[in-house]
Formats: C-alpha cells, structure tokens, sequence
C-alpha cells in the first residue's frame, strides 16, 4: 500500500473509531499481514508518540488500547478479529497481537467502501 493509500485508510479509520491511536494501531495491524506484532511494534504505531520508554506502564497502556480497539471494532460488527499471541518467553511480559484473515480483509473492505462514500 502506498503511503497515499495508508493515510486514505487511516482518516477513515480514524472517522469510524473516533481515536487517532486506535486508527494508528488497526493500520499497523493491517499492514502486518497476519503476523504478530508486540506491544512495542504496536505503541510505536503512533509517530507521534513522544514517550518512548519500555516501562510496564508503557506495555500495560498499549494492552488497554488494544482492548479499546477490540471493543471499537466489535461496535463496528468484528467480533474476535484481533487475536492474542502466547508470549514468546517467559522474560517478555507481554502478548503480542496478529489481525488474520478473514477478519483483515472484512475490515479493509469496511475501511475501502467508507472511503468511497
């Protein structure tokens, strides 16, 4: 996708969630293709977030916001889409989070035809 064609679906994103981090995350999950990303990939979603530290505070943030963001989209009709992954040791606190077909297509097809409209 080009960056003309992200910035397209994250203002839509952005217009059917009402919050510029849940839009910024949904798209970084989109763009992953089904893979795993962790909490880090996902708080660095947002360029423009200024804190940068890896605190549990930080990794607690970004699991809530990907709460929000499941709730969003249940609002919206997609229900269990964003799925968690195990951890991948017992030294990382945190889960990471994968979008898999069909729920990713579902939700670019939602994203394209509010776009068109």
């Amino acid at each position: 996708m080009t960056p003309l064609e992200r910035l397209g679906l994250e203002v839509v994103a952005f217009t059917l969630l009402g919050s510029r981090w849940q839009a910024a995350m949904l798209l970084a999950l989109i763009e992953a293709n089904g893979r795993v990303l962790s909490y880090r990939s996902l708080a660095s979603a947002k360029a423009w977030r200024e804190n940068k530290e890896d605190s549990e505070a930080s990794r607690n943030g970004t699991r809530i916001r990907v709460c929000f963001l499941r709730r969003s989209l249940e609002d919206l009709g997609f229900w269990n889409v964003i799925e968690t992954a195990p951890r991948p040791s017992v030294l990382d606190k945190s889960p990471g989070y994968s979008l898999p077909e069909p729920g990713r297509s579902a939700i670019m097809a939602r994203l394209i035809e509010e776009a068109g409209s």
